[in-house]
């Protein structure tokens, strides 16, 4: 065979390298105004402006007063991996900037028509106003007055990048809304800073601030600032201390409480704690494990009271950060709704939580935007379960120390040393040491399960060959609704199902066991669904609504969509942002009212699902539930004997149903049986 057919490797371009690269460091519009509202504040900038014009589509600004940029580093400002941050790799390890990598405005330059910066230092008499081309490069400076600080100004973001344009301008809304909640965290978080976010559009000339800060120096106050009095009310600060179940800062904290008597008769594991120890004083950097174990880890932020309708419909405002960064944290989000849903089942806990750790105990370089992270301890050879501590605690920090552990919480003791520096190849060892652990275990059940199956497996071996292939053959079935008008109803069985049976030409007839109260009751909810009105009930005097920035521009977008369900809105086009929309009526129906946050859920849901807000397909939750307990008490119940018209006409229904499969529930209306299998001799 000729190798002519096979692929030369051969290099990129750097021109090519540098295009494929930025598209994955900037993927939608949050991410590139993230990247230089960071680079704001790592230049210490007390007042940032945001300015968007027709939501970021085609203009992005920020300002702030900032240090400025000096000179020497005008022609390298844009460049691919120069940075002031860091000077080799391993500086990632005390990194406290939220940038480093030296990626962001060289990426940014890449994926726009424009980019330009103005900027100027304390030194400086004038402004600088610099333009760069897409590969980065400086083309012109000019001067301009402005005060000290730094502009960088971005114009149609993405045009190199056709579909991705299309995509963005599609779907701007949702990218806006993304973008508010993104910089919603760095107006929680960074205290003493005033931050100001505003729109234009092409159809209004007058700027629309849409999120403010006033420089607060704390992040309660911050919260009032952005989400309103009301909802800060709604929360309770929290302040704890990690140490204690921090694996070598409790170890070592315990070895100070105690007399060094006491500290040589240690438990086992004192004695691998101690171990681990003295492994790390042979480390070239023991210095820093002695500062990094010193260090006060703590948690501290602000969480919902426990309560009725203190939670929220979605996760929207729940924000972790760690050292003020903001950070996407899966496993303490779902380690703070379990604790959460102990007492509210309904909603969710909005939290605004701050983890202080120092720098070399977590990673930040894991994804192009930051947002993911590893722990340094999270991985440890030897973990305690969160108890371990608990003596000298109160209930609310148990609980807390519980709502913090990880997954990995169990007991896990070996003899593998403690890592003592902050490598690549330290983490590689901890997660294989994990993994083949877990692997071991998991064999081990099967092989107990393979025992245990072993003695019938042998006989039933000749059955379960028939049994398969009757099984893929009933898969192959296809079922359509019309199906249901040509089924002839057989019997009532049990007085609970109905048995039909559907001829099939040349694949023989099947037998359908049909449940008689699911399916009745799907056509109950869907006929409700199609007829129940909801009735309005007109408030004494206009509401005024507190919504964020985002759920407001929904409501305003959406406003049919609202009216169906029942709810009416005064809009005060000059009002300002958050405060342009007054509540007018409220819909009900029966006994079931309906209220503010199901004005907040149905924003949530339009959000979540765009194209689907103009049809019937978002509907609110509350609804559906009332249409299905209404459905459920009106149908055929179990246990009732029906005539054989009544049990035709349920069959006959399921075939002018949307969706007859499954209940409002969620269970399923029909089984269904091979007339051959029930013929076959057995």
């Amino acid at each position: 065979m000729s190798d002519t057919s096979t692929p030369t490797l051969h290099v990129l371009s750097r021109d090519d390298v540098h295009r494929i690269c930025s598209g994955q460091s900037v993927v939608d519009l949050a991410t590139a105004v993230k990247e230089m509202v960071e680079n704001a504040l790592d230049a210490g900038a007390t007042q940032l402006d945001v300015k968007l014009t027709d939501y970021g589509r085609a203009r992005i600004e920020v300002s702030d007063n900032g240090s400025g940029i000096t000179a020497q580093n005008f022609d390298t400002l844009a460049l691919k991996h120069y940075t002031s941050k860091i000077s080799r790799f391993e500086d990632i390890a005390s990194v406290s900037s939220f940038g480093f990598r030296g990626e962001a405005l060289s990426s940014i330059c890449q994926l726009v028509s424009s980019f330009s910066v103005c900027t100027r230092t304390q030194q400086d008499d004038l402004a600088t106003v610099l333009t760069y081309d897409r590969n980065g490069a400086l083309v012109s400076q000019t001067k301009k007055a402005r005060p000290v600080g730094t502009t960088v100004v971005v114009e149609q973001l993405f045009q190199p990048l056709p579909v991705r344009l299309k995509d963005f301008h599609r779907n701007i809304k949702k990218h806006y809304a993304k973008l508010l909640k993104v910089l919603q965290a760095y107006a929680v978080s960074c205290v003493n800073v005033k931050l100001t976010v505003s729109n234009t559009t092409s159809s209004s000339a007058a700027r629309q601030v849409v999120l403010a800060t006033q420089g607060h120096a704390s992040v309660g106050d911050n919260i009032a600032s952005v989400f309103g009095i009301k909802f800060f009310r709604t929360m309770q600060a929290v302040d704890f201390n990690l140490n204690e179940s921090w694996p070598a800062a409790a170890d070592r904290t315990r070895q100070r409480r105690q007399p060094r008597s006491q500290q040589s008769e240690g438990t086992q594991d004192d004695s691998i704690a101690g171990d681990a120890e003295n492994d790390d004083d042979d480390d070239d950097d023991d210095g820093d494990d002695e500062i990094t174990d010193s260090r006060e880890r703590r948690v501290t932020g602000f969480v919902s009271r426990v309560g009725e309708g203190v939670g929220r419909s979605d996760n929207d405002r729940q924000f972790f950060f760690i050292n003020h960064r903001p950070f996407d944290l899966p496993r303490l989000t779902k380690a703070l709704n379990d604790v959460w849903r102990q007492f509210e089942m309904k909603q969710k806990p909005a939290c605004v939580l701050d983890i202080s750790l120092p720098p070399n105990e977590f990673d930040v370089n894991v994804t192009p935007d930051k947002r993911e992270t590893f722990l340094r301890q999270s991985h440890r050879p030897k973990m305690r379960s969160p108890h371990h501590y608990a003596g000298h605690k109160t209930e609310s920090e148990i609980r807390l120390s519980l709502l913090l552990a990880t997954r990995h919480s169990r007991e896990i003791n070996t003899t593998s040393s403690t890592i003592g520096e902050w490598s690549l190849e330290a983490l590689r060892e901890q997660r294989r040491t994990f993994f083949r652990q877990e692997v071991e275990r998991e064999e081990t059940r099967q092989r107990q399960r393979r025992r245990l199956n072993s003695a019938t497996a042998d006989a039933d071996a000749d059955a379960l060959a028939p049994d398969h292939e009757r099984a893929v053959a009933a898969l192959q079935r296809v079922l359509r609704k019309d199906d249901f008008t040509r089924m002839t109803v057989l019997g009532q069985f049990n007085l609970g199902f109905i048995l039909a049976r559907l001829q099939r030409d040349g694949e023989g007839d099947d037998l359908f066991i049909i449940d008689q109260h699911a399916s009745d009751e799907k056509f109950t909810f869907e006929t409700l669904q199609r007829t129940t009105v909801l009735h309005q009930q007109p408030l004494v005097r206009p509401l005024p609504l507190e919504l964020t920035a985002s759920e407001e521009m929904v409501v305003l977008d959406h406003l049919a969509v609202f009216a169906r369900h029942g709810f009416t809105f005064e809009v005060h086009k000059d009002a300002p942002p958050t405060r342009k929309l007054r509540l007018v009526s409220l819909p009900f129906s029966e006994r079931t009212q309906f209220g503010v946050d199901d004005i907040r859920e149905l924003a949530s849901l339009i959000m979540e699902s765009p194209g689907m807000a103009t049809s019937t397909g978002v509907q609110l939750p509350k609804l559906l539930a009332m249409f299905a307990s209404r459905a459920c008490r009106r149908s055929v119940m179990i246990g009732t004997a029906l005539r054989p018209l009544e049990m035709q006409r349920i069959v006959r229904n399921l075939a002018t149903l949307e969706q007859p499969w499954n209940c409002p529930h969620g269970e399923t209306t029909r089984r269904i049986v091979s007339m051959a299998q029930v013929s076959a001799p057995q």
